[in-house]
């Protein structure tokens, strides 16, 4: 295959913390490479290097001659003044667009008030005159993508700057898949997007001709679309054929054989220091024996050397430590009867009915802004329905992991949430939060300054202080890297399979939904369907799940024939 990109031997710093040493990459024609890794290991600045944002400290960065890059990073950059529908057609080659286009940066270029501002504008005019000595239209392409990613056409004449952040980020996509280029880098393409728009990106990217490397925490994108992984850890980059899956099997392999190795090694090496103490011994008493015993000490401490050089495998990286402590709830755990929730006019929820007893695994599914987490809400009693009731059992202890992380006092620490939660020592609470990858400076760190995926262990940390029998948990594998999902998913199903709680979660990890829930409750255009089984078998059975209604309007009590009156 025809190499196009190629990152050799890289390093790069930043604020003094080295971030990659020594990392390699190389993409191919119709390869799609996953780059994994935990959060913080440069996943993105390699990216950023391929794409030439980024300049390395050493190693270098090769193209192909004639080769396009072009590259989504997580916060988009396109024209507000644009619409929608004229951002994508400019990306995909629209040439009256395109030179409508070049005649207005050629008038800005006279208004600049700064070099810097007349640089950039200098910059765009020579990124629109490529685009157009290209050539190649693909304007009605560029609408079929706006279309599978999930973009409503009513949106498509809105500018630009009235979009939302989500609505931006997928229309950069769009406009980045519509342009084609020869090298496809995403960082996170997969955010913002609904189980039905990443379907079509998995097809769409499965179909390019192109080289694509994709960042992503979605663990069944990867699986979907990957023929090669990337993992970047310590700086370095190792490489394995295949999915998702693929890399988990091989990786174990590969880390078992080299712990195997490393303990061949070290007991060779503990051969040989006795060995090279008894020469040093019999040295002392016979002089005839010096020079074997300074040979053996130099060898011994080659061998030291080689094996200090040398990093010992890990087979199981530290991850956060999740462990539920908690007591059975009621059997009756959550009962809405006719629940209707409406709004500015709009019925979000139609009349529906819905239980969940004990030691249930409930995943909640649906579009952006489709009303799931209306209905949680709705659930936990912090919004008040239209109609209907909610009930809970009565020794039923909610844990609610909310999304984005209003629970949290911004100017607290953890470590005074956490004992505020549960009263215990400092030092228990060290303990606790350390098991969570917490450091010191961490606990001790007002909440606000802490990062995505830090709120994100805090809200986990608060719900096993909790010793909650119900999770509510909203969006939980946000900001989690992966390794510290499948602790979560792992301690999830430890909790159920021991009988000892029930879980409501909305998702769009489908991994997670896969691996933790028995049931999935569907919301689309304000109804509620109920899919007994696994985010697999919903997925087969997409749109034919139950459709849950009001069980009184389905079922009305039948009528005496002699009183004409209902049965009591």
């Amino acid at each position: 295959m025809t190499l196009l990109i190629q990152a050799a031997a890289v390093s790069y710093a930043h604020g003094g913390n080295r971030v990659l040493d020594g990392a390699q990459l190389d993409l191919r024609v119709g390869e799609r490479v996953a780059i994994v890794g935990a959060n913080g290991t440069g996943k993105s600045t390699l990216l950023r290097l391929l794409a030439r944002d980024l300049t390395p400290s050493a190693g270098a960065v090769t193209t192909a001659r004639g080769t396009t890059v072009g590259m989504l990073t997580q916060h988009a950059s396109l024209d507000p003044a644009l619409t929608a529908r004229d951002a994508v057609a400019v990306a995909a080659g629209d040439a009256d667009l395109l030179e409508a286009q070049a005649r207005e940066l050629e008038e800005r270029m006279g208004l600049a008030a700064t070099d810097e501002e007349l640089t950039a504008i200098l910059d765009a005019h020579a990124q629109v005159l490529e685009r157009i000595e290209r050539g190649g239209d693909q304007t009605n392409t560029a609408f079929a993508i706006l279309r599978g990613l999930g973009i409503p056409e009513s949106r498509w004449d809105t500018t630009v700057g009235s979009l939302s952040g989500g609505e931006k980020q997928v229309l950069a996509l769009a406009a980045l898949l519509a342009s084609d280029p020869d090298v496809l880098l995403l960082d996170e393409p997969d955010n913002h997007l609904d189980f039905a728009a990443k379907a079509w990106l998995e097809e769409h990217l499965r179909a390019r001709r192109g080289a694509t490397a994709v960042i992503s925490h979605d663990r069944w994108f990867i699986d979907r679309i990957a023929t090669r992984i990337v993992e970047l850890q310590d700086g370095k980059s190792i490489g394995y054929p295949g999915n998702y899956a693929d890399y988990l099997t091989t990786k174990h392999e590969r880390l078992t054989r080299e712990a195997q190795l490393r303990e061949l090694q070290e007991r060779e090496f503990k051969k040989l220091k006795a060995s090279s103490e008894q020469l040093t011994q019999w040295a002392r008493q016979n002089p005839k024996f010096a020079s074997r015993a300074e040979n053996m000490r130099r060898k011994l401490e080659e061998e030291r050397q080689r094996l200090e050089a040398t990093p010992t495998p890990v087979l199981n990286q530290r991850q956060i430590d999740l462990r539920f402590d908690t007591e059975r709830g009621s059997t009756l755990v959550l009962e809405l009867d006719g629940l209707e929730v409406a709004y500015d006019g709009r019925t979000v929820l139609q009349p529906f009915d819905l239980t969940v007893r004990h030691g249930e695994r409930v995943g909640i599914v649906g579009a952006n802004g489709s009303g799931k987490t209306t209905l949680v809400r709705a659930a936990l009693g912090t919004q008040t329905p239209t109609a209907g009731t909610v009930r809970r059992g009565p020794s039923v202890v909610v844990g609610y992991y909310a999304q984005e992380q209003e629970t949290l006092n911004p100017n607290s620490t953890a470590m005074e949430v956490i004992r505020k939660v549960k009263p215990m020592t400092e030092q228990s609470a060290i303990g606790f939060l350390n098991g969570l990858l917490f450091t010191r400076d961490d606990m001790l760190n007002p909440i606000r300054n802490l990062s995505g995926g830090e709120k994100s262990r805090l809200q986990i940390a608060i719900l096993i202080a909790q010793g909650a029998n119900f999770l509510v948990l909203d969006e939980p594998t946000n900001n989690l890297d992966m390794g510290s999902i499948e602790q979560l998913e792992s301690a999830l199903t430890t909790l159920l399979d021991a009988g000892d709680g029930t879980l409501l979660t909305i998702s769009h990890d489908r991994m997670f939904l896969e691996s933790v829930c028995t049931r999935i409750i569907e919301v689309a255009d304000g109804e509620v369907r109920d899919y007994p089984g696994s985010y697999g078998h919903f997925d087969r059975h997409r749109g034919t799940g139950t459709l849950l209604t009001r069980r009184t309007l389905l079922e009305p009590e039948p009528m005496s024939k002699k009183s004409g009156k209902r049965k009591q």
